[in-house]
């Protein structure tokens, strides 16, 4: 199986400081994608864009629904869901930007984040002090990568984000479950006692 670097197929920017933006565009209006926001889109809860405010930053800067954006700390990667378009990537967050089609999103996204060979890549070239790591956008450049027929991508990709979706709504009926399970005991229990008076 071939294997390339993943910098010949994406380039990756850096989000942007938040202190240096206020200076450098003047605007203390700049919808920053948070980590609340990377997890919303990382459960794939789609949403309405409630409003776009860009300000003076340059549009490019700003994430598109369907772009691809790593969370630093975590060292995961998901696609921008409607809710959190618009929204412009702090230093926390990278935006993958692909070169052109030769490497599919949701691939690349199984790769970065599942695939054994990567994670063990990463691993090696996380770098800092203190409980968060990061991976600098050089090492990420040399990240080598299995490459496929893009027909092959397709499949790899889609059933790995089907995957990712059904563990989400799973994980949300294992927390509904649990909490009518205590609303249906606890009310047993006040009905147990209002029996006994």
């Amino acid at each position: 199986m071939e294997k390339r670097k993943i910098g010949e197929f994406v380039k990756f920017i850096p989000g942007i400081n938040p202190t240096r933006a206020r200076k450098q565009y003047g605007s203390d209006e700049i919808d920053y994608y948070d980590q609340a926001a990377f997890e919303r889109d990382n459960r794939h809860e789609d949403g309405f864009v409630e409003e776009e405010i860009i300000g003076d930053i340059p549009a490019d800067l700003a994430l598109q629904k369907g772009d691809v954006v790593i969370s630093n700390s975590m060292q995961l990667a998901t696609i921008v869901g409607e809710a959190n378009a618009g929204k412009v990537p702090s230093l926390n967050f990278t935006k993958v930007e692909f070169c052109d089609d030769n490497l599919d999103k949701r691939y690349f996204i199984y790769l970065f984040n599942a695939y054994h060979d990567v994670k063990y890549q990463k691993m090696r070239e996380l770098q800092g002090n203190g409980p968060i790591l990061r991976i600098p956008v050089k090492s990420l450049e040399k990240l080598e990568i299995p490459v496929v027929s893009l027909e092959k991508q397709a499949k790899i990709g889609r059933a790995y984000v089907e995957s990712l979706k059904l563990q989400a709504k799973l994980n949300t009926y294992g927390k509904l479950i649990e909490k009518f399970t205590e609303q249906v005991l606890g009310e047993s229990i006040v009905k147990e006692k209002k029996d006994e008076k």
